[in-house]
């Protein structure tokens, strides 16, 4: 068994819904709404390792989400992540910290990491977006891999339909990583846009 925890920001801990009803094998309504792309990615997976000879595929039920959490503040990175030092933000909106990209992506990196190691889980995943692409982070112990969504906002602006097209992109992007990952499957990673990965 897998554990996972997310400290999410922009996703709304939707990440965890998703991967919990993955885990659980929920069907009808209460099944993930993301299925098709995580089946898409399975299948190249299974694609890729037939044509290497090995046609196993990692068993998406033998996850566990530990825990799921929504961390828009910066009180929040601080208080409930314990994260005494987070990157200082551009400004705050509601105490909502506000990052540019490199912001973000230093700050999904710290997230993934503390919710980690608060929840004693085997992989932990951060997000968190305030103006441009954001960042996603997923690490385990040896690993981080590092990325943003393919789709830019604006969360001072605040335009919903902006706002709605950076979330879905991040969440499918981290579902397709996620499931990418867990099939050891790092070719496919590393085609995506704006991804890095490296060894602690």
């Amino acid at each position: 068994m897998i554990t996972i925890a997310t400290a999410e920001c922009f996703t709304h801990g939707i990440l965890a819904r998703e991967i919990h009803a993955l885990a659980q094998d929920y069907e009808d309504d209460f099944a993930s709404h993301y299925f098709d792309l995580i089946n898409a990615a399975q299948n190249d997976c299974l694609e890729d390792g037939i044509l290497e000879g090995d046609s196993s595929l990692f068993d998406l039920k033998n996850l566990c989400v530990s825990c799921g959490l929504f961390i828009p503040t910066l009180d929040a990175v601080k208080s409930v992540l314990k994260i005494e030092n987070p990157i200082e933000p551009l400004g705050l909106l509601k105490g909502i910290k506000i990052y540019d990209d490199a912001g973000d992506l230093e700050m999904s990196i710290l997230m993934a990491e503390s919710v980690k190691e608060i929840s004693s889980s085997d992989i932990g995943i951060g997000t968190t977006a305030g103006i441009g692409y954001g960042g996603i982070a997923i690490v385990d112990d040896d690993m981080v891999i590092s990325t943003s969504s393919d789709a830019n906002a604006d969360l001072i602006n605040a335009n919903s339909e902006d706002l709605y097209r950076r979330q879905r992109s991040g969440i499918e992007k981290t579902l397709k990583i996620l499931v990418y990952y867990l099939n050891g499957n790092f070719n496919r990673i590393q085609t995506l846009n704006n991804v890095e990965i490296w060894y602690k």
